[in-house]
């Protein structure tokens, strides 16, 4: 009697025990579910760095006009927030003729990528291989120093007009995050895409460009990125 007792009383913790850890393994995972998007990166018009000094170009890269009269080019904030690249490929080599309107840069979110364009005609000087290695740098900040290509200008005073810099830049920029996510509500139906207040006039979670498929990527990259 005695000894049956132990064992149902054996049972009855090894019983408790088992719902104690499905009640626990229960409330970490409605937890992590409801913590996980409330973490999630977002952006807004207002959130997008634009440095002053610098000229900007249509398809979304700076210039930054040295002593010597060479320009130095990266990626702006909204490229960067709208992309966080995983991986940078230049497509072009020291010594490079460069037109404005080619494609000079590869950019890769997961496995797709998107083309940066020329926005000068020009002479490849140099190349940033220490951010073409580590575009993680760019994340944290993609401009001044986190260059990637050095162009010495054919005829600079021919191409500053096509050109922004200074006020008309942050509202223009504006204009380019609401023109973006008018382009992500035609994309997709789904607000989880973007962000859940995009259909409120709401914010777009960074790297976005990771959910999109190939064509709707091709379709930024025409509206976006291209310079004609």
């Amino acid at each position: 009697m005695v000894a049956l007792f132990v064992l149902l009383t054996f049972v009855l913790i090894i019983t408790i025990n088992l719902i104690v850890t499905k009640v626990r393994e229960k409330r970490i995972s409605v937890f992590e579910e409801s913590y996980e998007p409330a973490t999630r990166a977002i952006f807004t018009k207002e959130s997008i760095y634009v440095p002053k000094g610098l000229y900007y170009s249509k398809g979304h890269t700076w210039l930054n006009l040295t002593e010597d009269g060479k320009l130095k080019l990266g990626i702006d904030d909204f490229i960067n927030k709208v992309l966080k690249p995983k991986k940078v490929n230049v497509l072009v080599s020291e010594g490079t003729k460069v037109r404005r309107g080619e494609p000079i840069i590869e950019v890769f979110t997961n496995s797709s990528k998107v083309k940066i364009y020329s926005p000068v005609d020009g002479i490849v000087s140099s190349l940033n291989k220490n951010i073409i290695e580590h575009p993680n740098y760019v994340k944290e900040n993609p401009y001044h120093q986190n260059w990637f290509i050095e162009i010495d200008s054919v005829d600079l005073k021919d191409q500053i007009p096509s050109l922004k810099i200074g006020e008309e830049v942050v509202k223009w920029m504006k204009e380019e995050v609401s023109r973006f996510k008018d382009l992500l509500a035609h994309l997709s139906p789904k607000p989880s895409l973007v962000g859940a207040t995009l259909y409120d006039g709401g914010n777009i979670v960074e790297g976005v460009a990771r959910l999109l498929d190939e064509e709707s990527l091709s379709k930024f990259e025409n509206e976006f990125l291209k310079i004609s």
